[in-house]
């Protein structure tokens, strides 16, 4: 009987950066990935959320229907 081999390990590593602006009361950022180096700036935190999902497979909340 063969045996199967353990699955790789991933890892994704992010750097993430908050400039906020105080006269606008606003914030912008940028996200990093570190593996690839791949820079993206973003304007909202579900923009943040979106690269990130990227490399990585996040769950999705699931919510009640009434």
């Amino acid at each position: 009987m063969a045996m199967d081999s353990p699955t790789p390990l991933t890892i994704s590593s992010f750097v993430i950066r908050f400039v906020i602006d105080p006269g606008e009361n606003a914030y912008r950022g940028e996200i990093r990935h570190i593996q690839t180096r791949e820079e993206i700036h973003f304007h909202a935190w579900e923009e943040s959320v979106e690269i990130i999902r990227r490399y990585v497979p996040l769950e999705t909340k699931k919510t009640d229907s009434p």
